[in-house]
């Protein structure tokens, strides 16, 4: 009897992270991605009220959405779903047309329907990236549903994003992560090591390189880069998958090391882009030392 070989199956990434562009602009600069993910069932709103019921409240966070164009606040207008208890974050989802919040479904990873989705996805693309950047970690995902004439503010996150617009049009500004007069070294280094976020001073509030977004297309936005979102006449929904590299985590230790010295009254040497120069590892390695040694301690005590 012949045994039956089945035809192979292709597998194509759902984000086209256009390699040569991601090798020149890893840590430096945004640029438009394309993916396939508007097609996607576990993107549409039905599936994302289920989601919602399933996640506990402190991953289910309102933003406060219908502010006014251009404010800065430093992460006040944050707040969590068991602060809430006039209607259920399904209800929330159904009537988001209507609705003065965006929601954001966090860590959506830790459901296991949604955690095989993002780490599909990001396994289709694990050779590329790691071509470029080393080994990756971290791997977290973000939903965004949008109500029309919405307004994200000025802020900035720490790890590598591919964010993906699903439904309808957003704008999405990214400013240079190297201008050190939109985010200052000090503003830098104090969201590095205790989360604290510093509104942009107005004067350079238009420094922005602005993206229009739509179904299918993305923007590659690098680690720290501020920036900020609004949508325009329609309902909004967009992904973010995300994850750090290890470019991100030395940035994470030399701002360490450069607020630590700074306390103490010295003037530290500016972090460069990547963090890859001879002192910033040097910087980055005085607080590697002390996690490979625990590790090797936790490896020791369980064997």
């Amino acid at each position: 009897m012949n045994k039956i070989i089945p035809y192979p199956r292709v597998f194509t990434p759902p984000i086209d992270i256009k390699i040569g562009q991601f090798r020149d602009d890893v840590d430096l600069r945004p640029y438009y991605l394309s993916h396939q993910m508007q097609n996607h069932p576990l993107l549409e709103l039905k599936s994302l009220v289920d989601l919602a019921r399933r996640l506990p409240p402190i991953q289910r966070e309102y933003v406060f959405a219908k502010q006014e164009f251009g404010t800065h606040e430093t992460g006040d207008h944050y707040a969590h779903a068991n602060e809430f208890d006039e209607l259920s974050t399904e209800e929330m989802i159904l009537n988001i047309e209507a609705q003065n919040r965006i929601i954001v479904l966090r860590n959506v990873e830790s459901d296991s329907e949604y955690g095989e989705f993002v780490n599909e996805t990001l396994d289709l693309l694990q050779e590329q990236i790691e071509s470029v950047t080393g080994p990756i970690s971290g791997r977290e995902s973000f939903i965004f549903i949008s109500p029309p004439r919405s307004y994200t503010p000025f802020h900035y996150d720490p790890e590598q994003n591919f964010f993906l617009q699903v439904l309808g049009r957003k704008e999405f500004a990214v400013y240079d992560v190297t201008d050190r007069d939109v985010m200052p070294e000090v503003a830098l280094e104090n969201f590095l090591t205790r989360s604290a976020r510093t509104p942009c001073a107005s004067e350079f509030f238009d420094r922005y390189q602005l993206f229009d977004l739509q179904p299918g297309l993305g923007v590659y936005v690098p680690t720290t880069a501020p920036h900020w979102v609004r949508t325009l006449d329609e309902v909004s929904i967009s992904i973010s998958i995300n994850f750090r590299t290890p470019s991100s985590i030395r940035r994470h230790r030399v701002c360490r090391f450069n607020r630590m010295i700074r306390k103490i009254g010295l003037r530290p040497h500016p972090i460069s882009p990547r963090a890859d120069t001879r002192r910033d590892r040097f910087k980055a390695g005085v607080f590697e030392f002390p996690s490979r040694f625990r590790r090797l301690l936790s490896k020791g005590h369980k064997s």
